[in-house]
């Protein structure tokens, strides 16, 4: 059930390279602004390229948790996704309301098709790392929720005070935070042998970045009067399990000899992204920063920086192991994408507050759409090998 998943996933990768490089191009004002388009540029890579990859992968490894057969491919969950996904797009470049209300509908329908998917693969002792999985998703749909509202000013009825906040939050600490952290409990050991923590201190970083999520998205929703106790609260839990998971993905790649290879880097650096934002979150919340430029800007090295980071040395991983059915496949990811990320993110970052912040925006940007080349590659590998075997749509298992 991976291939068609890979498929999409793969043109949507192609479409980003093509929205960072624009990105870059109007930084130096040699293209011209379209409406919405740092919000295309990020949903190619979120709801476009990772989603697709993990809406793929999470059914075989719950499956494989739960010690059952490899689930046959639903053909209505990427339906959904990529009909809802497209008709966002659309709806996004022309500000489209009905486009957006569709595609939002679309997305939550696939999106609560997996979760239920998910949830009938799960056995009476499921392992920890599946309800990480579980968690969030569930996440998700209220982020698709808050998100399409924004567009159709769903706030006031929802009583958010800040909708795009939530929506972010809802998505990155929430949905990818718990989803990602679960993809390191049950990789790292097929990596490494070993177990990456007793299931204990695996149970204390679910319940802290569980809560820890739920107090930063009640944050931005509740009045601006009390928001900043479940803010506060849940910028700790999430930070203190986000380090906690950092400290123990280090120790396994350090054990492993994976430091010896750019995507055991790749893995490691991008938490190191993921951090930034919270750090700097109590200076905003103290007005010692503006919030303005950082919110509108730490989106993208966040997307680029976390999630497109940790997508590289993985994807072409799990690619590997459940389409092409490798034991033992080697991390995604070279010391060029490794430096081309790093120091694009740190250029984005700093044009926040300088001057020439412009063209250090379009610089970074260029870099970005460099640290494409090789993720895009692998994969494309992967599909032409799996292509040459004779793979079929529905895997064998």
């Amino acid at each position: 059930m991976f291939l068609p998943y890979l498929f999409s996933a793969l043109l949507y990768l192609f479409t980003a390279l093509f929205a960072a490089a624009d990105a870059s191009l109007v930084s130096f004002n040699l293209l011209a602004a379209f409406p919405a388009l740092r919000w295309i540029r990020v949903h190619f890579l979120t709801l476009g390229f990772v989603s697709q990859m993990l809406f793929g992968v999470l059914p075989i490894l719950v499956a494989n948790l739960s010690h059952k057969p490899r689930p046959a491919m639903n053909w209505w969950v990427w339906l959904w996704l990529n009909t809802g996904f497209i008709t966002l797009i659309a709806g996004f470049m022309g500000v489209n309301q009905a486009l957006i209300l569709f595609g939002g509908l679309a997305v939550f329908v696939a999106t609560g098709l997996l979760l239920m998917q998910l949830w009938n693969l799960r056995s009476e002792r499921l392992p920890i790392s599946g309800w990480f999985y579980l968690t969030g998703v569930t996440y998700l749909l209220l982020g698709i929720i808050v998100g399409t509202g924004i567009w159709l000013n769903w706030g006031a009825v929802l009583h958010i005070r800040v909708p795009l906040e939530v929506h972010i939050h809802a998505n990155s600490w929430g949905f990818m935070s718990l989803v990602f952290a679960g993809l390191v409990i049950d990789i790292l050991p097929m990596l490494t042998g070993k177990p990456l923590a007793s299931v204990q201190a695996l149970r204390i970083i679910f319940w802290s970045m569980t809560l820890g999520a739920l107090g930063i998205v009640l944050g931005p929703w509740l009045p601006a009067d009390i928001s900043l106790v479940p803010t506060v609260i849940g910028l700790v839990l999430h930070l203190g399990a986000t380090v906690g998971l950092l400290v123990l993905m280090g120790q396994a790649l350090k054990a492993g000899g994976y430091f010896q290879q750019p995507g055991g880097w790749h893995l490691f650096a991008s938490y190191l992204w993921i951090l930034l934002p919270v750090l700097v979150a109590p200076f905003i919340v103290l007005h010692i920063l503006q919030s303005g430029p950082v919110e509108s800007t730490a989106p993208q090295p966040l997307v680029y920086g976390w999630i497109f980071q940790f997508a590289i040395p993985l994807m072409p991983y799990l690619a590997n192991r459940f389409l092409l059915h490798e034991k033992n496949p080697r991390l995604g990811g070279s010391w060029w994408s490794l430096g081309l990320l790093t120091v694009g993110g740190l250029l984005i970052w700093v044009s926040i507050y300088l001057p020439l912040g412009g063209a250090l925006y379009g610089i970074g940007f260029a870099f970005y759409g460099l640290a494409f080349i090789q993720p895009m590659q692998e994969l494309l590998a992967v599909l032409t090998k799996s292509l040459r075997l004779g793979v079929q749509v529905a895997d064998r298992g």
